[in-house]
């Protein structure tokens, strides 16, 4: 009840009233000045804030590249080889397909 009295009450219309005494505090605010003031310790924490955030971005943005890159290069080589498992496997159907023609072929030429 006593917070909604203050935010109700024009003369106590702080944002500082309405932080604890925590926040206000990482705010650069003392309990006793008031909230609507922009102090340069504000401006400084939230820009530095915002720079970490961006950093922070930036830094994940890059690792997801990379993870993707590396998922790229896997599928590229897990299907080069397959291409060349493929390539092994044609290789013996056609040396087998080559061995049998080669006994017809013998056995044509017996008679």
């Amino acid at each position: 009840m006593k917070r909604r009295n203050q935010q109700q009450d024009p003369n106590t219309n702080t944002q500082a009233s309405f932080l604890g005494g925590e926040e206000a505090g990482l705010l650069g605010e003392d309990i006793g000045i008031q909230g609507g003031d922009i102090t340069s310790t504000k401006v400084e924490l939230i820009s530095s804030m915002v720079l970490t955030i961006g950093y922070s971005l930036a830094t994940l943005s890059t690792i997801l590249a990379l993870q993707e890159e590396e998922a790229q290069a896997q599928t590229r080589t897990s299907d080069a080889q397959n291409q060349s498992v493929q390539f092994r496997q044609m290789h013996k159907h056609l040396s087998h397909l080559n061995n049998r023609l080669d006994s017809i072929e013998r056995k044509i030429n017996r008679y």
